[in-house]
């Protein structure tokens, strides 16, 4: 027979700051930062893809 038991001490829960929520406010703004932040670089993607990109798209087009 199999015993189990189940600890006492509350140390895998997380505490009440842990997860503290944001305002919509403050969400906003660090959605906003980090898109400013990568905006050239999907700007460029877009626009101008590397031929290595192309090639595996049109790979995978055909193998399905």
């Amino acid at each position: 027979m199999t015993k189990t038991s189940t600890s006492k001490n509350n140390v895998n829960l997380p505490t009440p700051n842990m997860f503290q929520p944001k305002t919509d406010i403050e969400s906003d703004a660090e959605i906003d930062l980090f898109y400013d932040q990568i905006k050239g670089k999907l700007d460029r993607l877009a626009t101008n893809p590397q031929d290595e990109t192309i090639n595996k798209i049109l790979a995978y087009s055909r193998a399905k």
